[in-house]
């Protein structure tokens, strides 16, 4: 398998922690992409240009990062990420999600040029945010995909936001991030 990724992406590292807990790392040919520049190798993979992308063995093309996470569940081995409480845990990777999607519009917004940047837009992102935050209970005992995509969403606003300063006013996620980012998994896929 061959999978398209960028090192600080939040999703990329959401499908590389799965990757890890389902002992696949030896299975998978880890491409380094800068999306932003157009690679050659990454459009001839994937139209869509983005990262991640993960291209199979049998040459099936999955481009987002909860449809490449069931996949590596489905194929890798320890315990499910996925299991019986299906919709409970994609519920909570809908929500990291919201919160990844939000803090990762929030970085490109802030990268137009000034006078191309849409203030309201990211006041409505910094609200989802927020809201986000504010309903998020802090993870049981337990790190399935919901709560790796939390992790990554959370590690996300650290890394890239860090005037959100999120960890002031909700020192349980804070606690629990910093407890979690101690796995394996989220050490060895920590953003450069």
């Amino acid at each position: 398998m061959k999978l398209y990724t960028n090192r600080p992406s939040p999703y990329g590292r959401k499908v590389l922690t799965v990757a890890h807990e389902k002992h696949l790392t030896d299975r998978i040919e880890i491409v380094q992409s800068d999306p932003w520049s157009d690679p050659a190798d990454l459009l001839d993979a994937t139209p869509v240009g983005k990262v991640p992308a993960l291209l199979t063995d049998t040459g099936l093309l999955l481009t987002e990062s909860t449809a490449i996470s069931e996949y590596l569940d489905e194929i890798g081995t320890g315990p499910r990420l996925i299991g019986d409480d299906r919709w409970e845990v994609l519920g909570r990777v809908g929500l990291a999600q919201g919160l990844i999607d939000a803090a990762f519009g929030t970085v490109i917004e802030r990268r137009r040029p000034p006078e191309h940047q849409w203030p309201d837009w990211a006041a409505r992102l910094g609200r989802t945010i927020d809201r986000t935050l504010s309903r998020t209970p802090v993870p049981a005992d337990r790190f399935d995909l919901g709560d790796i995509s939390l992790a990554c969403g959370l590690a996300y606003l650290d890394f890239r936001l860090p005037d959100v300063q999120w960890r002031n006013r909700y020192p349980d996620l804070a606690a629990w991030l910093d407890d979690v980012s101690s796995r394996p998994s989220m050490q060895q896929t920590k953003p450069a």
